[in-house]
């Protein structure tokens, strides 16, 4: 790690101003060291013993890498089977146990609204677990397109991606019973990952951060229901960007602060903010990069949404595009602009005032149109957790599931007969491919191909 920019002399005479001797040469030792790899495994698609290393202690489904792989080069990457994720913020798998304990029988609205580029948002999704609503939003028009193909790739039927700016949503009033707000920061916290976030330092600029989040939580505090909750996080260690700001929260929106319980052992510091406390991941203390988060509960009194009320028409549904789903009955199947989507019967309703008010990008289950024979498949719609495959399955090794995700055409033989087919890797699905006789058309998306060398 030699030969890197230098950490900031403002940002070290902060630490060192506000830590003890010992404690400041531990910190920037550990700042100069590699950081930690990490993944996420989707448990929909692999076993929980998938990774055989250590497991993150506040995320049952995390593992931590003895080194960080190649992940452009796994067909697992590709097909959403596990999300590269800085160990740290997985912490919110703990905070979600300790406020929705019983997830299996909530229905929730959870509005995730910093979500590019999906770390959260399929967490959010996995502890879901299909029940409820997951809305993820990305301002930034590239960055949603991120997070819409990672959305559609871990594949939860009961999310909505929108590209919104946040005070869009301040015209729900009330609707979320929670909301995610993984802020844009001065990323202090990363500054062992490379030396771009070193460079972009400024005091000035972690000024002008603290001021942009003040601005997204007050767009975002109206659309949060009574006694709904609102989980803050940075992925820095500034005073102005965290405690500041949830002080900041308490006073101009009548906020509490709750007071979050983590195991001794885990190595997180907690700060005390008011009556409650945020959580702070120091690298020399934990196995992860630095990051901040807290929650707050709404107790002043909030308006709520009034739904749609009128019912959304469902037109007449071929059996086949029924079949291809594993639970249809739960679903109301909706036609888009000749595509066929299948989307949670009980939060119907909602996605009908979602179109109204917001820029929805993508919303449930792409299915796919009909055909004039019969069903084209969405390349999406592999991916679903709810996929029921009725096409011939094609089983490919790594190496030519690898040419596959890169575009180019798989073998074939006489066994399969005309039409399309899935492809799997590991059982796992991929994608599409259309037999039409003498050779198999690839149906991967372009926009999602590799376009290294494998």
């Amino acid at each position: 790690m030699n030969n890197r920019t230098p950490l900031p002399e403002p940002f070290l005479k902060r630490i060192r101003d506000t830590f003890s001797e010992a404690w400041y040469d531990a910190f920037t030792h550990s700042m100069n060291q590699h950081p930690v790899s990490s993944v996420r495994i989707n448990p929909h698609k692999i076993p929980g013993d998938a990774f055989s290393t250590e497991t993150v202690p506040w995320c049952k489904y995390g593992f931590y890498l003895s080194q960080k792989p190649f992940f452009t080069k796994d067909p697992l990457f590709h097909a959403g089977a596990y999300y590269p994720q800085e160990a740290s913020s997985m912490i919110l798998w703990h905070i979600l146990e300790t406020l929705i304990p019983d997830k299996t029988s909530a229905s929730h609205n959870v509005l995730d609204l910093c979500g590019a580029p999906g770390g959260k948002a399929t967490l959010l999704a996995s502890y879901l677990d299909g029940n409820g609503l997951l809305v993820t939003n990305e301002v930034i028009h590239s960055r949603a397109g991120i997070l819409r193909e990672n959305m559609l790739k871990w594949g939860a039927p009961n999310v909505v991606v929108s590209r919104s700016d946040p005070h869009e949503f301040s015209s729900l009033p009330g609707l979320f019973d929670l909301i995610i707000v993984d802020a844009p920061c001065s990323g202090e916290g990363m500054f062992r990952k490379g030396d771009t976030a070193r460079r972009e330092w400024s005091e000035e600029n972690a000024a002008m951060c603290s001021l942009r989040q003040r601005r997204i939580l007050k767009d975002a505090w109206p659309a949060l229901r009574e006694g709904g909750w609102l989980i803050y996080s940075t992925c820095t260690f500034n005073p102005r960007e965290n405690e500041e700001n949830l002080n900041w929260l308490t006073e101009e929106k009548n906020a509490q602060i709750i007071r979050l319980k983590v195991p001794e052992n885990w190595g997180i510091t907690e700060i005390p903010v008011k009556n409650g406390n945020g959580l702070a991941f120091y690298p020399h203390k934990v196995k992860g990069e630095g990051f901040f988060i807290a929650a707050v509960q709404k107790i002043s009194s909030q308006k709520t949404t009034k739904l749609p009320k009128t019912k959304i028409k469902t037109p007449v549904v071929d059996n086949t595009i029924k079949t291809i789903i594993k639970d249809p009955g739960r679903y109301s199947f909706l036609a888009d602009n000749e595509q066929w989507r299948a989307f949670p019967k009980e939060k119907e309703n909602i996605l009908k005032l979602l179109k109204m008010k917001l820029n929805v990008i993508e919303y449930g289950i792409p299915i796919g149109t009909s055909g004039r024979k019969n069903l084209i498949p969405d390349p999406a719609l592999a991916f679903s957790w709810e996929f029921n495959p009725t096409f011939p399955l094609l089983e490919l090794d790594k190496e030519a599931a690898l040419h596959y995700l890169k575009g180019e055409t798989p073998k074939t033989d006489n066994r399969f007969s005309r039409g399309y087919m899935t492809v799997t890797y590991n059982h796992i699905p991929l994608g599409f491919v259309k037999n039409v006789g003498n050779r198999l058309n690839n149906l991967f998306p372009k926009g999602w191909r590799i376009r290294m060398d494998i």
